[in-house]
């Protein structure tokens, strides 16, 4: 694994094999050398993790990153980085293969081609830090029936770089949306998602904890909460769940 080139401010500490880059991130944390938009990357991880604590396959020459980010804000609005980042890696990836349909799908998943490429998991990190986990199938994907949605990975595009160019990507984009979120709010990052969000005025389907809905998908609230409107029963405002779109 060759070390990318990222841009400033962001700095960068390559890893063999870890548990997971979150804990490692954590740790950094811990010890007091934590700074902002330190990225720690990894060739694999023998215990990554995604959202609701399900297990992230981490084969080498998959991307395997986290970044250290400051909060200076409250932690209900902090979890609107979430939409930078997919946003972001949308663009990222749209510079590798431009021929490519690279979509956002709420809450923290990117699409390619209508198949997930990547995902997100946000965590705290210790008074003042939050975590951006960050996995970018690269080389390789989850085969079928192995994971909650039908996958695909870059190569499969014919896109043969190294995990390194997709992060510089990544960060190029991400650091001047980070930036325009701290400097205006939500709203520009709100609007720029949904205009290239996967199902946006399309029925979905919504897996809860304890009951599933149906419904169309018609935005965002003002805070990221999927607006899921179910006819006669009303907008019903969505925080976290497993949304799929059927056909």
């Amino acid at each position: 694994m060759s070390s990318p080139t990222l841009p400033p401010p962001f700095g960068l500490i390559g890893l063999g094999q870890v548990g997971s880059t979150n804990d490692e991130a954590r740790r950094r944390v811990s010890e007091g050398t934590a700074a902002d938009l330190l990225v720690i990357m990894a060739e694999t991880q023998t215990a990554g993790r995604g959202r609701r604590g399900r297990e992230w396959r981490s084969p080498a020459g998959n991307l395997h990153a986290s970044i250290l980010i400051r909060l200076d804000r409250g932690l209900a609005e902090s979890a609107q980085i979430g939409f930078v980042a997919a946003l972001a890696l949308v663009e990222g990836l749209g510079e590798l293969a431009p021929d490519a349909d690279f979509r956002c799908k709420w809450p923290n998943d990117v699409l390619c081609n209508g198949k997930k490429i990547a995902g997100m998991l946000l965590a705290t990190a210790g008074d003042g830090w939050l975590v951006l986990g960050l996995g970018v199938d690269v080389a390789q994907a989850p085969p079928p029936g192995e994971a909650l949605y039908a996958a695909i990975a870059l190569a499969e595009l014919g896109w043969n770089g190294e995990t390194a160019t997709v992060l510089a990507a990544f960060c190029r984009r991400f650091g001047p949306w980070l930036e325009q979120w701290r400097a205006a709010g939500f709203a520009p990052v709100r609007r720029a998602w949904l205009e290239r969000s996967r199902g946006l005025g399309d029925q979905a389907v919504v897996r809860l904890e304890s009951e599933t809905l149906t419904g169309r998908f018609t935005g965002l609230d003002h805070d990221g909460a999927l607006m899921l409107d179910q006819g006669e029963g009303g907008v019903r405002r969505i925080l976290a769940g497993d949304v799929f779109f059927p056909g």
